[in-house]
């Protein structure tokens, strides 16, 4: 059999399968070869070529491999980790679909997503069911408010299994944030109500194929289109013709203020602005900036591994430091 060497792989897809490696770890989540493929942040490659170039890092020592995982630590205890949260998401679906159903019968929701670590198969005693909800367009503030009010009235403001914390109206599907932390929530978001918005939501944000070129939309089997009913129907005719815009601007307003009560001395006036979206078309309330924090990881874990952002002017590809990436990832 032919000896697998480093100079044996294209530099470009080398570097590229590591990349998609170093960003799961931040999550301490091995991958298995089809998912670095489906994650990988080039095209024109095959799967075969994806699995050559894992085995030959493997034995080189860059990356471990435990069963059909691989990952940067040569740790048993993240492949049980995945398994096990595997299973509680599996467990978890059923209760995800008929949170989603009745989410979805709520005035002005047209469309529920799962999204979070749930969206990508995992769950445990950390996770909360996050759900990302499109919404008719100019009422996006007033489904938010009604769908906050439940939570801390009946749900005694509990998140794990209902945590209602971004919102799109169907006029204003694409993403505006456009990086490796928003695509990757986007590839992976899951629909369980509204069909045809998860379709249009996937053709609003063509940009997600830069970062993922080997995307595949979900499967929309068994999906329903969205819930109408006599008395959703009836709430959302009571609202708009005795409240209407009025008490739209009034929930936006009231939702930004008590944001910024709480949180906005602990931002920068940019970073709040990414925490705590809130404009008309669109609501995301993060109060631990979660997306700057794992870019910043991810670019650390880069620099080191050694992976630069410059490229050589022979082969117009970017340059890898090996002896430096087999140091750092030789360790737990």
């Amino acid at each position: 059999m032919k000896e697998l060497t480093l100079n044996s792989i294209p530099t470009k897809l080398r570097e590229e399968v590591l990349r998609t490696l170093l960003y799961y770890d931040i999550f301490n989540y091995p991958l298995k070869a089809d998912e670095v493929y489906r994650f990988l942040g080039i095209g024109g490659v095959d799967k075969s070529s994806v699995q050559y170039c894992l085995t030959a890092l493997r034995d080189m020592k860059m990356i471990y491999q435990f069963g059909d995982f691989y990952c940067m630590k040569n740790s048993k205890a993240v492949i049980e980790r995945r398994v096990k949260g595997n299973s509680e998401a599996d467990r978890l679906l059923t209760l995800a679909n008929r949170k989603s159903s009745f989410i979805s019968k709520f005035p002005f929701v047209r469309a529920v997503l799962a999204s979070g670590s749930f969206s990508k198969g995992y769950m445990d005693e950390k996770s909360d069911l996050d759900f990302f909800i499109i919404t008719e367009p100019s009422r996006l503030w007033i489904a938010r408010t009604l769908l906050v009010l439940y939570k801390r009235v009946f749900l005694f403001n509990s998140h794990k299994y209902f945590c209602v914390n971004y919102f799109v109206d169907e006029e204003h599907l694409e993403i505006e944030e456009k990086n490796l932390f928003t695509a990757t929530e986007l590839a992976t978001v899951l629909p369980l109500s509204g069909a045809r918005h998860y379709e249009e939501l996937i053709l609003n944000n063509q940009w997600l194929r830069d970062f993922y070129p080997n995307f595949v939309p979900r499967s929309l089997e068994n999906v329903p289109p969205g819930s109408g009913s006599i008395v959703k129907n009836f709430l959302e005719k009571f609202l708009n013709v005795f409240l209407g815009d009025a008490f739209e601007r009034f929930c936006h307003k009231m939702t930004l203020a008590r944001w910024r009560k709480l949180y906005q001395k602990e931002y920068s006036a940019t970073d709040f602005k990414v925490a705590f979206k809130s404009k008309q078309y669109a609501s995301k309330n993060h109060p631990s900036n979660f997306q700057r924090t794992v870019m910043e990881v991810y670019e650390e874990k880069l620099r080191t591994c050694g992976i630069g952002d410059h490229r050589s002017s022979d082969d117009n590809v970017f340059v890898i430091d090996t002896t430096v990436l087999l140091k750092s990832s030789s360790g737990v």
